[in-house]
């Protein structure tokens, strides 16, 4: 891939003038010119994404809806060229903590009540992509009514047949997304503990978010994971779907998840396709950031990709975040795979 060049444009010489009878001293700036470059850090766009999906009773129309709409969801990975893996578990993938006699979090490839496709983990060169997944993601609704999906996840990715198929990648973003009905009530033991959320031996969200930062290598300021979630925000909707199916929940913890790792939360109650599509250009988005080296004076900024000025919007363009120290592509201007870009700025201090 080529390499992104950021170049630094920062003019400074100091000139002493002295009046004429006062001994003050006053400075001037004198034309100068340095340019850095930067070549440690490229747009790969890799990406793994697992999806935890709810198999419990309740869950069948949630399931076909997902794979009815996947199109949306896969577009734009495909458009831009991204080297994406995507693996699918389920809400009792928990269970192998502890139960020894079936590999719950193994990644599924079908049910024994459907089909198996033999693909664990599909990629952008998975023949029949869209109907492997489905087959996939259709985990039925025989699953453990216990639904632990933060658990779940954290089984799967330390599963040691999944981490020798090579997911997730050192050098990948890892996308979550969660498909439930139900709310998180993870915790050490066996027992349930469903809608006990004052219980001392819930596992906090802040737990997983811990998990996380050390399974992708990430750092303060520079998060190399989301998870996203479908499911139950609001009471409206969770009366809307008990019409159906009583014991749903709202998850609030789930959500907390979500918020604390800048994913994107979908409603069961809403169209999934544009739900899916957010979810998409959300991991995208994240995906394509770059880590400036030095602090910009922001108005000076300007950004050209594969030779074309990036106009700067947060809708569609670029955009500057300062907690970060971090350039965000939005829109049609997010690059494309291998695609070579052009920072220039005036930095805010002198480089040591």
């Amino acid at each position: 891939m080529r390499t992104i060049i950021v170049s630094l444009i920062y003019l400074l010489s100091l000139g002493f003038l002295t009046a004429c009878g006062e001994k003050e001293t006053s400075y001037s700036l004198l034309p100068d010119q340095d340019v850095f470059e930067q070549s440690a850090k490229e747009v790969s766009g890799k990406i793994d994404i697992l999806w935890v999906i709810d198999n419990s009773g309740s869950m069948e129309t949630s399931q076909q809806n997902v794979a009815d709409n996947f199109q949306s969801f896969i577009e734009q990975f495909q458009t831009k060229g991204f080297d994406f893996n995507i693996a699918v578990t389920t809400s009792e993938a928990y269970l192998d903590y502890f139960q020894s006699d079936i590999d719950y979090s193994r990644f599924r490839d079908g049910t024994d009540f459907t089909e198996h496709t033999g693909v664990t983990i599909i990629n952008k060169d998975t023949p029949d992509l869209s109907d492997t997944f489905i087959t996939n993601i259709l985990q039925g609704i025989s699953g453990n009514g216990d639904e632990r999906v933060f658990q779940s996840m954290r089984a799967a990715l330390e599963n040691q047949d999944n981490l020798n198929e090579g997911f997730p990648r050192e050098d990948s973003f890892l996308a979550v997304i969660i498909v439930s009905d139900e709310d998180d009530f993870s915790h050490d033991g066996s027992n349930f503990l469903g809608g006990q959320y004052s219980n001392p031996e819930l596992h906090s969200h802040l737990d997983y978010v811990s998990f996380l930062d050390g399974i992708t290598n990430s750092e303060p300021g520079r998060q190399n994971y989301s998870v996203n979630a479908i499911g139950i925000w609001d009471e409206d909707c969770r009366l809307e779907l008990t019409d159906l199916w009583p014991g749903r929940k709202i998850g609030y913890r789930m959500g907390d998840l979500v918020d604390a790792t800048e994913g994107v939360k979908g409603s069961l109650c809403d169209d999934f396709a544009g739900t899916l599509e957010a979810i998409s250009a959300s991991i995208i988005t994240l995906t394509t950031q770059f880590y400036m080296s030095r602090v910009p004076v922001e108005s000076t900024i300007e950004i050209i990709v594969d030779g074309v000025e990036v106009p700067k919007s947060s809708e569609n363009g670029w955009s500057y975040d300062e907690i970060k120290n971090a350039i965000i592509f939005s829109g049609d201007y997010i690059p494309a795979a291998g695609a070579e870009i052009i920072v220039k700025f005036d930095p805010v201090t002198i480089k040591e």
